[in-house]
């Protein structure tokens, strides 16, 4: 099983895909406690086959108890999961599964009163002592009609047809992540986000160098600086078409972050040279500035490159 949840946690965590569900907080909780319990009850149910069953009576129960809640959680977790990925599944109708939970509900569930009260249908159920040990037990059942039925109960064999019909439908669920992954990235796949930059874009930065500090050309430096942001801008459109945010990547996160001060001050700055006011920075910083975007507008080329690189992949 775990190798299964791994790899979910591995599609449900890339950046675009974990955004998108953290848009519902309801869902991502139910999404990553189904995963949490997925692999928990696996691991007492595995404890029950790799441990030694003992001969203390109650010590049995106990046991017996664990591994019948342990199946009953776990076909519980896997349906939440699925619900909270929006993936449909046929748990419930399967009739294997359908059987192990009417086990357990039958044997440690509700065994003293079991039934509709609408229907007045009501069946006592209680465990064999004498018959019970690491490979199952006896049931026995009284229902209204005053007939008792003795069943055989093969705990080590409900465990291994959970395990095989639980490990078919989460290969399902990886595969519908897979397949919606991958036309996620047919669709976007030539349209390259590092298109954005046009070939210009080092002339811009030129053009902002060059008028630093002359207010007769202020206004072809700030006609730059705003060509800048519009780029930033067309950018952060492209990942949004793509149903990424800006901080879906922490790296572009950072990068926006950073350069939004420095662009908003060159603007500042070309603005009062134009109108021959005093700037609130003098030509050193702005060219400090100035360098400064550059140089993270060049991280931020090459982090689309590798975006595109991936859907490309």
């Amino acid at each position: 099983m775990y190798k299964y949840t791994q790899e979910i946690r591995d599609f449900i965590n890339e950046p675009r895909k974990k955004v998108n569900l953290l848009k519902n907080h309801k869902f991502w909780n139910q999404l990553c406690s189904s995963l949490v319990v997925i692999e928990d009850s696996d691991s007492a149910i595995s404890a029950y086959i790799n441990s030694e069953f003992g001969t203390d009576n109650g010590e049995k129960y106990l046991r017996l108890y664990g591994v019948l809640q342990a199946l009953f959680l776990q076909q519980d977790a896997i349906t939440n999961m699925c619900e909270s990925l929006g993936l449909p599944n046929n748990l419930a109708s399967h009739p294997k599964l359908k059987e192990i939970r009417d086990i357990r509900n039958d044997s440690i569930g509700h065994p003293t009163k079991r039934g509709n009260y609408k229907s007045n249908y009501k069946s006592y159920h209680f465990i064999s002592q004498a018959s019970i040990t690491k490979s199952g037990f006896q049931l026995i059942s009284d229902y209204k009609n005053n007939k008792t039925t003795f069943r055989d109960i093969l705990v080590i064999d409900l465990i291994n047809e959970q395990r095989r019909y639980l490990s078919e439908i989460l290969k399902k669920v990886i595969n519908a992540l897979k397949t919606e992954e991958k036309a996620h990235k047919e669709k976007f796949k030539m349209e390259k986000l590092e298109a954005v930059f046009p070939n210009a874009f080092s002339y811009y930065i030129e053009k902002i160098f060059q008028n630093i500090g002359k207010s007769d050309n202020a206004k072809l430096g700030l006609r730059h600086v705003k060509l800048v942001k519009e780029v930033m801008d067309k950018l952060e459109e492209s990942l949004q078409k793509r149903g990424i945010e800006i901080d879906t990547y922490d790296s572009i996160k950072y990068l926006y972050e950073l350069l939004e001060y420095p662009i908003t001050e060159l603007e500042l700055y070309f603005d009062r040279l134009i109108a021959k006011k005093e700037a609130r920075i003098n030509d050193k910083t702005a060219y400090i500035f100035a360098y400064f975007i550059n140089e993270h507008l060049s991280q931020l080329k090459e982090i689309t490159k590798e975006i595109d690189e991936e859907y490309s992949s």
